[in-house]
């Protein structure tokens, strides 16, 4: 039945509230651009990833900026007017691995493959002598007089009379002149690394890098304790040997001086253990010791100055007494390029320097400085310049007291 209402049209109706309608084209476009995104993404990172790779195989050599550039450039000469001592004369080793010097009045014995080379020193000139073949391999050695001397045909006090203490490994060789074994000292243990030995009168001093002391042991091979324990009280910091590398020299005054490698110092102790005095620093400049662990190797005139040698950079310098820097014996460039002291890698890092002290018999008032040089397989010896020795000083840069303070200082800042 009509009503007689009409119904509106349907696009007239109002429509009910809810989400809004998409139209078809606009879904299309927001896809094609997600889509293009995605393209450019990938594009992108593909990019970098070829960019990196290629970096890979032929890296730019100065991808760093100026100062970040690794260079030892200014450390290769030395002023001439700082440096102190002259090359006298040189004589070459024959030798497949050089290692150790040794000095014993004119004469040098240096420690060489499977046997210690003797050499005759002058004014003049190194003369090599009868080798002493070894049925070990010599890392270090001392040589020393007998303490009662044989009276033989070659009269009191000969070279008959000398003994060698040889270390190799963990253990202490002492040979007579024709390489019989007197005795063998193999009770370090067997973490021990003998580096140094050093003989005061009745006394042996033996460096040990593996157990980080150094031991006192009588000429019989009987042990009397051990020096460089860290101990608080005493001021003694202990030894820090990060490498192979821990020397010792017995003084005229009574002192043993050992190189305290980690921290760049050389120590002066007494016979029973106590520390004295230290100096060093850690340091490129000319003062200082560089590197991870230095100086590898010390050597003492008779009035207490010291001679030391470095390894990575090959610096060979003079200290007074007490540490202050006197000069240099040779710039660094004179031992080997610089090219040299940047390697890094075992085989064919710069090997170490070592160094003694002689007096020539033409002029047995001088102290001249002997240098073994294993990188160029030489001997050298370089002599006092005239005008080449300033005035030593009686300053002591470090005390014992001083490292005490130092030690307890740390101590309290660790609680």
């Amino acid at each position: 039945m009509d009503t007689g209402r009409k119904q509106a049209p349907l696009w007239n109706h109002r429509l009910v509230e809810g989400p809004a309608t998409i139209p078809r084209g606009t879904v299309r476009q927001e896809a094609l651009l997600a889509l293009g995104c995605v393209v450019i993404g990938l594009i992108i990172g593909g990019t970098a990833v070829l960019v990196y790779r290629n970096h890979l195989r032929s890296p730019r050599t100065n991808a760093l900026p100026e100062r970040f550039v690794y260079t030892l450039d200014n450390y290769v000469s030395v002023p001439a007017e700082k440096i102190i001592f002259e090359p006298a004369w040189q004589v070459e080793i024959p030798r497949r691995e050089v290692r150790r010097l040794a000095v014993m009045g004119t004469n040098a014995w240096i420690a060489v493959d499977d046997q210690l080379l003797p050499v005759a020193l002058s004014a003049s000139g190194g003369r090599l002598e009868e080798k002493m073949a070894l049925s070990f391999a010599p890392q270090c050695l001392a040589v020393a007089k007998r303490s009662e001397p044989e009276v033989s045909g070659a009269g009191r006090g000969s070279d008959s009379d000398w003994l060698f203490l040889v270390g190799s490994g963990s253990r202490v060789v002492v040979l007579t002149p024709k390489g019989d074994v007197q005795s063998e000292w193999n009770f370090f243990g067997t973490k021990a690394v003998v580096t140094d030995i050093a003989v005061a009168g009745e006394d042996v001093f033996v460096a040990d890098a593996g157990n980080r002391v150094v031991h006192r042991v009588d000429r019989h091979g009987e042990k009397i304790a051990e020096i460089g324990h860290r101990d608080a009280d005493r001021g003694i910091l202990g030894f820090i040997i990060p490498s192979p590398y821990f020397d010792l020299a017995w003084g005229s005054d009574g002192l043993l001086r050992v190189v305290n490698p980690g921290v760049h110092r050389v120590e002066l102790y007494t016979p029973e253990g106590d520390l004295e005095i230290f100096w060093g620093k850690a340091g490129l400049d000319e003062a200082g010791f560089c590197g991870c662990c230095n100086p590898a190797h010390i050597a003492l005139f008779s009035d207490g100055r010291v001679v030391t040698a470095e390894k990575g950079i090959p610096r060979v310098k003079v200290y007074s007494a007490h540490g202050e820097l006197l000069g240099w014996v040779a710039s660094p460039e004179h031992f080997a390029p610089s090219s040299k002291w940047e390697e890094t890698r075992d085989e064919d890092r710069l090997p170490v320097l070592d160094v003694e002290i002689f007096s020539p018999p033409e002029s047995p008032g001088e102290q001249w400085i002997l240098v073994l040089d294993p990188g160029r397989g030489v001997l050298e010896a370089f002599r006092p310049k005239e005008d080449g020795h300033p005035a030593a000083s009686d300053h002591a840069e470090g005390s014992a007291m001083h490292m005490r303070e130092t030690i307890n200082g740390y101590a309290t800042t660790q609680k």
